[in-house]
């Protein structure tokens, strides 16, 4: 084990593959999504009315921590070229006579507008406006209801708002995309840094031994040295796993209601699972080119389809058949069972049962070398 170690410290590449990179592209990660909320998103406004009310309701918009008023625009013309060259991300119309139409019991329609493409940004945009008018209504249904009864005040309030709805977010309660974000992006980085390491691992025993292909030198390794050679990097993978989640959890605090030990034992299967996808496609391309090409390709896009940002049962077949040969997607749903609803080891087994799977290869492989 001594030769694979002093073999391992002697690469400085394969030590930034497997360590030093995913280390600083987390931290990069981190610090994109370190804002952890939405806030002061721009937005123009058309105001056609140029009303009492219709200021009222820009300030509303404005006074929202979501939104930000960024200019009062003439037309819809020029609002909608400002959406298109990115200047906002979407623009409200009030429409002319909105406040003579209010004041007649007439419903006057306020319409916005906001870039779908961006689906998080959009979503955002979209609740802070139904928020905001439905904040609108019942203020001018209050004033409404004072100004034509002799109610009182909690009256009047109650008469607007009959009904008060209370909705609490579990497991996220500030909405913190950060949270939402890097503890998703996080283990997909890990699973990359594992099978390409083990990859570039493997071509480096390969030129150290003298040999001309991955899998002569596999072949012609006992399963005693494969198991050292793998024992060295399901360290390098466990104490670099074990960095990223005391971040998440540790530095940042993120909650997490579930038991050490059992959270360990799942990045052990998950590490093992890496290794043995690492050796097969190294030992199946038998070229250090495409072994490298084929990993970058199976697990780069693996975060879309982890099933955090989109539910896996919306997914088509072919989504739902990549989300479920991609070791993170098995391990995200199992650290999500553990950290955020405290599941037990005994509750988060089919998950474990799923990792397993992975390890098949490896031991097939194992299975044909001398002993």
């Amino acid at each position: 084990m001594k030769m694979f170690w002093r073999s391992y410290c002697s690469n400085p590449w394969l030590i930034a593959v497997t360590f030093a990179l995913p280390l600083v592209l987390s931290l990069i990660i981190w610090w994109v999504f370190s804002a952890s909320v939405v806030r002061e998103l721009p937005i123009d406004v058309v105001d056609l009315d140029q009303s009492s009310l219709s200021r009222m309701i820009i300030r509303d918009y404005d006074a929202t921590p979501t939104l930000a008023v960024r200019f009062i625009q003439p037309n819809n013309e020029i609002a909608n070229q400002a959406l298109k060259r990115g200047d906002n991300y979407g623009y409200i119309v009030i429409p002319s006579y909105f406040e003579r139409d209010v004041l007649l019991g007439k419903s006057p329609q306020v319409s916005g507008f906001y870039n779908g493409q961006f689906i998080l940004i959009a979503k955002q945009i979209n609740s802070a406006l139904m928020q905001t008018d439905m904040t609108t209504q019942a203020k001018l249904s209050t004033v409404k209801a004072l100004s034509t009864k002799e109610t009182a005040w909690t009256q009047a309030i109650n008469s607007a708002v009959p009904i008060n709805v209370q909705i609490t977010p579990l497991f996220n309660l500030g909405s913190n995309y950060n949270q939402f974000l890097v503890s998703a992006v996080l283990p997909a980085i890990w699973q990359m840094a594992i099978i390409v390491g083990m990859i570039w691992a493997m071509k480096n025993e390969m030129v150290r031994s003298n040999n001309h292909d991955l899998r002569t030198w596999f072949d012609s390794q006992s399963i005693k040295q494969i198991l050292q050679f793998i024992s060295v990097y399901f360290v390098v993978a466990m104490v670099l796993g074990c960095l990223l989640f005391y971040f998440l959890y540790g530095i940042l605090r993120f909650p997490f209601d579930g038991q050490i030990s059992s959270f360990l034992l799942t990045m052990s299967v998950m590490v093992l699972a890496c290794i043995s996808l690492g050796c097969a496609i190294g030992y199946a391309t038998n070229d250090i080119v495409r072994a490298m090409s084929i990993s970058g390709a199976y697990t780069a896009p693996s975060f879309a389809f982890l099933g955090v940002t989109f539910p896996v049962s919306d997914m088509n077949g072919l989504a739902t058949f990549w989300h479920s040969i991609l070791p993170a997607s098995h391990f995200v749903r199992s650290q999500i069972e553990q950290a955020n609803y405290g599941y037990t080891f005994i509750q988060t087994t089919p998950n474990l049962g799923a990792l397993l799977l992975f390890t098949l290869p490896l031991l097939l492989l194992m299975a044909r070398l001398r002993k």
